[in-house]
């Protein structure tokens, strides 16, 4: 498997035939970029979450390590996994979960009843946060399709993630190709040296006026 041939929105097939979803997410190592794991938005109706239950809202992703990845082509990732392995194996990447909302004067009525009332869940018998849990490791941060690239001085949003191209070497993240502009936008090759960090799947990257408008055009054939 060659990694340039990993693209989000490719088509993820199991083993044995079936479609399990499309690529959305990469998740690399905050420190070294390089690449561990694919996440999988396996849609709604593959994801086996009830409507009543809040599968409208839930997140259906699944995470996979980069060595499940079998072959990849520009539309198409196909696993080691058979799709039962592939449900029973892969980890939800966001695990919802809920907890009661903490009274911190019970025994009589408050304000803070008031807010817990108006923080309730429609149809449940009281006050709940919904909290998330991500199945990647502390050192681990995403690159999602789209996500915002910010430079910090000055402090300017300069595009969005549209591509991610790994060095076939080391599996570190080379280049990023961003899209810029709106009606009139065009992809540009942003090099890996200027990131700074990512955190919630934002880039932050240091790049003065004069190498922003050098960047060179992104042009490889798809």
């Amino acid at each position: 498997m060659q990694l340039e041939d990993l693209r989000i929105g490719a088509h993820v097939h199991s083993q044995d035939g079936h479609k399990l979803g499309t690529i959305n997410k990469f998740v690399v190592n905050g420190k070294t970029l390089s690449l561990t794991h694919v996440v999988v938005d396996t849609g709604l109706l593959r994801s086996g979450e009830p409507l009543w239950k809040g599968g409208w809202g839930l997140s259906h992703d699944r995470v996979v390590p980069l060595a499940a990845v079998a072959h990849a082509t520009s539309g198409r990732v196909d696993l080691t996994m058979t799709a039962d392995d592939f449900k029973e194996h892969s980890a939800d990447y966001e695990e919802e979960y809920f907890e009661a909302m903490p009274d911190l004067s019970p025994g009589r009525p408050d304000l803070g009843d008031v807010a817990r009332l108006m923080s309730s869940i429609p149809g449940e018998p009281g006050p709940w946060l919904m909290l998330e849990k991500r199945e990647i490791g502390p050192d681990d941060v995403e690159i999602p399709k789209d996500a915002p690239v910010w430079r910090l001085h000055p402090h300017q949003k300069i595009g969005e993630v549209e591509r991610v191209i790994f060095d076939e070497s080391t599996g570190k993240v080379q280049d990023l190709v961003i899209r810029r502009g709106t009606l009139f936008s065009k992809d540009v090759v942003l090099p890996v040296r200027c990131i700074v960090e990512i955190v919630a799947g934002i880039v932050r990257v240091n790049i003065d006026d004069d190498a922003l408008r050098g960047l060179p055009e992104f042009g490889a054939p798809d």
